[in-house]
This record gives C-alpha cells, structure tokens and sequence, in this order.
C-alpha cells in the first residue's frame, strides 16, 4: 500500500499565525488611533487660537475707529464695552437740500474713491457732518440722525455738474446715495463736506443655548440705547469670571497718564482686552498627559478719535 502526504498547517503553526495576524492588527489599530487622537487634538487646538485671534481682531477695529472724542464710550465694564463705531463716510456733493445731501458711488470711473462702506447706514444710524468756515475757529462737526439712506441715479444724488462724477460715471449707470436727516442741519454743509456714519454697538461675553461663552454682537439705538438680539462673533471662550485673570474676555480702561478708569468716562486713552479660550475635551499632541489645552491673547489698543 502507497501512503499520499497532503501538505497543511499543523494545529501549533495556526495558531502562532493567528497570534501574530492579532499583534499586527493591534499595532496598526494603536497607530491609527494614536493618529486620530493627534489630529483631533491639533484641529481642536488651532480652533482655539483662531477663535481667541479672530475676537481681538474684531474688537481692535472697531475700538480703534470709535469715535470716543463725541460719543465716548457710553458702556464701560470687564466684559462688555459699548461704542459708536465709523461704518462709513462720505462727502456732501452740493450744499444739503432741505435736509437731503446727495453722495458719489462707490466706484468711480475715473478710479478714485470718494464714498467707502464696511455696512450701509440707515435709519438707527448717526451721521457726523464736517462744516467749514471762513473762520477756522468756527468751523464744526455736526451729529446729525438719519431719517433715511438709499441709493440713487447720479443725476439725483451727484450729477457730472457737481464736479466730483463724471460722465463716465452717468453712461456706467453708477448710483449715488440719498441721505436724509432726522433734522435740517444747524450749521452750514458746503459742497465736499466730509461726512462720517457712525453706528453704536455692543461687545459682551455672553452664555449661548448651548451653555457656551461668545464674544457677542449688539446694534443698539443711538439716542436710547437700546440694543437688539446678541450675534454671536466668535468662541467659544472660557467662562465669564469676576476675576480678571481667569474670564473669559476682560476689558481694563486708562486715560492718558496711565491711570485705570473704574467707570465710564470721554477720557479712555487706551484699553487693553484679554481674551481666553480653552478645547472643550482633553487634547495632546506628543503623547503626554491629555489635558484641556488653554490660549490666551492680551492686546492694548487707542482709539484714534478720542480727541
């Protein structure tokens, strides 16, 4: 009788297989765990210093162009700050008709740039008229409430006959702007009289729904002050604290000499904003113990206008 051999695997040899085959796979399952780990650590770490980044930006902008000198700033605590803040400016084309002063567009066809907007003006709005006189002495800026604000053709807010459009400008189609004030100006506008718009705004820490802390948004009305809805800017920042030096957004206001100002006063010289923001889960990037990764920015700004 022949014997036939048939190859195989022996029952020891299937099993330091499927052992090693186990230790791979776990290997390569810590590896890719570890890697998720170290991305959802570093997305989470660079939304923090973003979000911290992108709050100071917003804040240093408006509080520079704020118009401190007239308006002051009529909200001063450690966690808000209310402002009129510049929004637009103008020039009168002609001398005001009625309590109506036509506007360039905002592009013209000769390239220069007369009228600038980061928001359109409207009703709740003020604008902060220049009116020049013989006298320097005399000369003035004038705050004025809007009753309206609409763009128009150029022939009826600032035809080529004003000198500052052209007829380029008419067969381009451009429109101007109309704005209408709440009253007729006391003082005189001549053609050219440079116009501000300024809008006054609110800046807070806020808790969202979500039981989160923002950096939040108000428009509120000029002459009452009171403010609508909260938008929600940037975040989400640590928790509001009555110590400076663990809030999540903190203000600190001085004057000209350096000292602090512990209510609201024209004199802000400068203010200086700390905002803090921390990953809402333990983050790690090398490995070592995973722990809520914290950021922090301070930056001190001076409002242009504040004389």
């Amino acid at each position: 009788m022949r014997l036939i051999r048939r190859g195989g695997f022996t029952l020891v040899e299937l099993l330091v297989a499927t052992a090693i085959a186990g230790l791979g796979a776990a290997v390569m399952t810590l590896t890719l765990t570890r890697q998720q780990r170290f991305y959802s650590s570093a997305g989470a770490i660079l939304d923090v210093r973003g979000q911290v980044r992108d709050g100071a930006d917003v804040l240093v902008s408006d509080i520079r162009s704020a118009a401190v000198a007239r308006f002051g700033l009529p909200l001063m605590t450690d966690s808000a700050i209310e402002m009129f803040t510049v929004i637009a400016s103008s020039i009168a084309c002609s001398a005001p008709s009625g309590a109506t002063v036509g506007m360039p567009p905002l592009v013209l066809a000769r390239g220069n740039t007369l009228t600038s907007m980061l928001f359109q003006p409207d009703s709740g709005d003020v604008a902060v008229a220049y009116a020049a006189s013989t006298n320097p002495d005399s000369s003035r800026w004038e705050s004025l409430g809007i009753a309206s604000f609409a763009s128009g053709s150029i022939a009826s807010s600032c035809p080529p006959s004003t000198g500052f459009t052209s007829a380029g400008d008419a067969a381009a189609g451009a429109a101007g702007y109309n704005v209408t004030f709440a009253q007729q100006p006391v003082s005189v506008l001549r053609a050219g009289a440079p116009i501000v718009f300024v809008r006054r705004v609110r800046y807070s820490l806020y808790r969202s729904s979500d039981n989160r802390w923002y950096l939040g948004y108000r428009r509120c009305a000029a002459a009452s002050g009171a403010c609508g809805s909260i938008q929600p800017v940037s975040g989400p920042y640590k928790a509001y604290s009555p110590s400076a030096g663990s809030s999540g957004l903190s203000f600190r206001y001085f004057d000209s000499s350096g000292t602090e100002l512990t209510s609201s006063s024209p004199d802000v010289a400068r203010v200086d904003i700390v905002l803090r923001g921390q990953t809402s889960r333990a983050a790690s990037l090398t490995g070592d113990a995973r722990t809520a990764y914290r950021d922090s920015l301070v930056v001190s700004v001076s409002p242009r206008n504040r004389r």
